[in-house]
């Protein structure tokens, strides 16, 4: 996902291969904590799983700020584009659609 290609546009291509790397391991991190708590069998809206859904949308603050509707659309995209998909896949089976599910809860709850 945060990969250099040949199609990098806008703000993305400002990053230097050192800030792309800090992202990618922010990011990783997070996904990774949140397929433990799926390996454990926490349910998507368990508070350790919401904790770790409150980093994420940190994480994407970065970048952007999204409201409600944006940031479970961004959701949506984990699930729907084959990339973001086999990104968080490749973490834990069935990543994408529980991040998804979660995302979905945490946005309900703490965004307008």
């Amino acid at each position: 996902m945060f990969e250099r290609s040949s199609q990098i546009q806008g703000v993305n291509a400002s990053y230097t291969e050192g800030q792309e790397a800090q992202f990618k391991a922010q990011h990783d991190a997070i996904a990774e904590a949140v397929a433990e708590q799926k390996r454990k069998g926490a349910l998507f809206s368990d508070v350790d799983v919401q904790k770790l859904i409150a980093d994420h949308y940190a994480f994407v603050k970065q970048f952007w700020t999204p409201n409600k509707q944006a940031y479970k659309s961004l959701a949506l995209m984990y699930v729907l584009d084959p990339g973001f998909e086999a990104t968080y896949e490749a973490f834990e089976p069935g990543l994408a659609a529980y991040i998804k599910k979660a995302i979905e809860v945490w946005a309900d709850q703490n965004l307008a």
